[in-house]
Parts: C-alpha cells; sequence; structure tokens
C-alpha cells in the first residue's frame, strides 16, 4: 500500500510507501498489474487537480469511478482543487470503489 501526500512543487503527486512512515517521498511507480480485489488506503486528495488525483489512484491500482460531488464555497483551497473527499483519507477501501471529490469555487 501506498501513500499520497500533496503536490510537488512541480504540481505531481508525491507518494510515500507506508513502510517507510508518512514524511517519507518516492517517485510514483506505475503498477505492474490490475489490483481490484485488494484494499487501498485512501490517500489525502485535497489540494490536488482531478487528473492528478485519477492518475495517482491509478498508479496505486484503484480501478474505481470518480464521482463529483456539489462545488463547495469558502475553502482554503484555490478553485477547482479538491477541497473534500469521500471516503476519507485513511480509510480502507476496495480497489474498484467509488470516489466523490468536492472541488473548491
Amino acid at each position: 500500500m501506498f501513500f499520497i501526500g500533496a503536490c510537488s512543487s512541480a504540481g505531481q503527486p508525491v507518494v510515500a510507501p507506508d513502510s517507510a512512515g508518512p514524511t517519507a517521498t518516492s517517485a510514483i511507480t506505475q503498477s505492474p498489474q490490475a489490483r481490484s480485489s485488494e484494499a487501498l488506503v485512501m490517500p489525502d486528495l485535497r489540494g490536488m487537480y482531478w487528473a492528478y488525483a485519477d492518475s495517482a489512484l491509478r498508479t496505486l491500482g484503484w480501478t474505481g469511478v470518480l464521482d463529483k460531488g456539489p462545488n463547495l464555497p469558502n475553502t482554503p483551497y484555490a478553485r477547482n482543487q479538491i477541497a473534500m473527499q469521500t471516503p476519507a483519507p485513511g480509510q480502507v477501501i476496495a480497489g474498484d470503489a467509488v470516489i466523490t471529490l468536492q472541488f473548491a469555487a
């Protein structure tokens, strides 16, 4: 399993293997095979944009569907950045789970 942190200064998601602790970072590597039946730990996608979040999830082996919820006004995030997600970060999810994202208005 992997945990995803915030975006790097280049706008790319930053990932850390869970065995190295939450502060270690490494480059995202392509999953060697689909793992839709495996459980994944839901990463923190807040502050990312849709395309980066989708790409980061797919790299982890997630094969589900992203659902767009209503936009949220008055958030600390820039317009179109993910402001809320369901399931919440840290929850264990199925590899093919539906993930709902809400964006800053």
